[in-house]
Parts: C-alpha cells; structure tokens; sequence
C-alpha cells in the first residue's frame, strides 16, 4: 500500500538567490496519483528531490508516512528512500552496465535476494514497460525514450510505496504516452502504490491523476482534485490546461513576472475580471 507525502511551508533556493518557490503546502494523498503541473523553470525537478531529501530546503518540513524527513540524518534518510523508486529525467543509468544490470542493481546492492529471485523481478519489470528483449542492450544503444521506459523499470524492482516520476513521458511518442500512462494506473490500482508525476503532457494530465497541483512563479498557485482543476476559473491554470497563448504565461519568466500577455505581475494567478 503507497504512503503518503506532505510538504509545509517549503521554500527552496540556491545560493542566496530568489527561491526556487517558497511556502508550499501540500499533501500527496496516499494511493493516489498526483501530477504535478507548471511551466519550464518552475523548479518541479527540485520539488521532486527536496521531498526525498536529496536536497535540503531553506525553511519548512517534509514528511513522508507521518516521519518528518528534514529532522533526519543521512542513515535515517537512507531507510526511508527505501521505501521510494524515483524516476529521474535522464533515467539515470549507468553507462556501463547493460539494461539488465541496471534494472538489477537496487535488488543486488539492497537485498539479499538470489539472482534467480532478482532475474524473475527484472524481467516482470521489463515486460511492464514493454522492454523484454533489450535487456543486453547498453544504454547508449537504446532510445531516450526507451532509456526513461528502463528507469521506470528500475524505479519499480523494489516494490516502493511512494513512486516519483519526473516526466517520465518525455521523448515518448503519443501512442507509448498514452500506452505509459495506462501502465502507471494499472500499478497504482494493482500495487496501491501513491505516484507522483511531473509531466508537461497536457493528455496525461487530464486522464490519468487523482490530483493535480501547479508551481508558477515561484508558488503553488493550484492544488485540486483533477475534476476541480480541469473547471479551475484560474487564468494561469486554464491557459496551460488548454496549451492556450492567451494567458499569464508567456516565453519567459522575466515576460511572466513583467505582467505580459494582458495579466499584472501583482495578480498573475488570479480569477478573470
């Protein structure tokens, strides 16, 4: 069964700078699907690692099943990331090893588990992303979008109760979009696992999550059920919704935050007048 997540007054920044975003407060409900929304540069990517402890933030607290990440040492912290599988952008694998070992590599390094054991996990976890007969194959040999289907693979071995995807659809076509997606429900309904999603796909966002919350200017301007936010009166929420140019969003942060495309920087999330 998934566990869940819940984040209070969050903010992260780099080095002095402007956060990354600041005071956020959310609750990833447990067993559910969330996705999280928001234009390129929002820091989702960030959000992603803050919440596992991979980065620390500058104020608020994590928690994760109830246990507060952010009042715990690297080897409490460890324990917990056992109970995660977190997909990265790139898919993280190693170069050097095939897709086999690399799928392999959390069973062998955390379990003991024999390598009959770890070889019917694998190549259960290769069927589900539709990768059997690529498991010799390195991954400079592979796709990027086979590359993310292989770390989903491994993001899965050890059966975790919290899964997070950083757009895991990215370099996929349509079809394997859609094709991923079903699989993540079909893990979620069989697992009771909780999954939280980073994704630009607009289709994904509004067929496949319980949940979805959305990071813009440095803030989480929107955290509903799917059904809510899909009829959100939020004008930055309907135009990256409706993939629309008529918004607050523009090509750029400094174009977002300077108030263009007819929205004040001082009411940049705000309902339409």
């Amino acid at each position: 069964m998934g566990v869940g997540a819940e984040v209070v007054g969050l903010t992260k920044s780099f080095n002095g700078n402007k956060p990354v975003w600041s005071d956020v407060s959310l609750t990833v409900p447990s067993g559910d699907i969330t996705v999280l929304l928001g234009p390129s540069g929002t820091g989702k990517s960030v959000f992603l690692k803050t919440l596992i402890g991979l980065l620390r933030p500058d104020r608020g607290k994590v928690f994760i099943d109830g246990q507060e990440l952010t009042a715990m040492s690297d080897r409490e912290l460890y324990a917990i990331r056992q109970r995660c599988g977190v997909l990265f952008q790139d898919g993280a694998l190693f170069g050097s090893m095939n897709i086999y070992d690399n799928i392999a590599f959390p069973l062998r390094e955390h379990t003991r588990k024999t390598e009959r054991e770890i070889r019917r996990i694998v190549m259960q976890r290769l069927d589900v992303v539709g990768m059997v007969g690529d498991e010799d194959k390195l991954p400079s040999e592979i796709s990027g979008g086979m590359r993310k289907r292989a770390g989903l693979a491994r993001a899965l071995v050890m059966d975790p109760e919290l899964i997070l995807c950083d757009e895991p659809d990215s370099g996929l076509d349509p079809v394997r979009t859609a094709l991923l997606s079903k699989t993540i429900a079909e893990l979620n309904a069989e697992t009771g696992a909780t999954f939280l999603i980073v994704t630009h796909d607009i289709n994904t966002a509004r067929t496949l999550p319980h949940h979805i919350g959305m990071l813009y200017l440095g803030q989480l301007v929107a955290f509903e059920r799917r059904e809510q936010m899909l009829a959100s009166d939020k004008p930055v929420v309907r135009q990256f919704l409706n993939a629309s140019i008529e918004g607050p969003i523009g090509m750029t942060e400094e174009k977002d935050a300077n108030g263009q495309n007819g929205q004040t920087a001082q009411q940049p999330f705000g309902v339409a007048q």
